[in-house]
């Protein structure tokens, strides 16, 4: 059976984390694609390239991400991320598991966000995405 174009997605990003390779995460992600929370601030991600720039430079840093579960809905993957190495951003603290959503559109991630909890991240992953805040 094919897989639908949310689950190849799903596939293909759990095949980049896993081998930790940007050229493979690259072409899943729409040039205008956006990370981060609700609010814009500096660290917001507005593009493939800043979304790429910010997992090199934390690569470069001696972080990783394992994939340890995917969920997959009609629009929106889910990947449970087990985290490792030193902690980036503002705050400088690192959860021991991450939980990032990628909204699809047209068959590329278009909208990137993390939450600490799975059930948080499955709801937000329910709502369509101009419902998002």
């Amino acid at each position: 059976m094919t897989p639908s174009p949310t689950q190849a997605v799903a596939e293909q990003l759990r095949e980049a984390f896993e081998a930790k390779d940007l050229a493979l995460l690259g072409p899943l992600l729409d040039p205008k694609v956006r990370w981060g929370g609700p609010e814009e601030t500096e660290q917001t991600c507005h593009s493939r390239g800043d979304v790429l720039a910010w997992y090199g430079r934390a690569r470069a840093a001696g972080m990783s991400a394992q994939v340890t579960e995917t969920v997959v809905l009609d629009s929106a993957v889910v990947l449970a991320l087990a985290m490792s190495g030193p902690a980036l951003g503002p705050n400088a603290k690192r959860p021991d598991t991450v939980f990032q959503v990628f909204h699809l559109a047209g068959g590329l991630v278009v909208d990137i966000r993390g939450f600490q909890h799975r059930r948080q991240a499955v709801a937000f992953a329910e709502k369509p995405l101009h419902a998002r805040g």
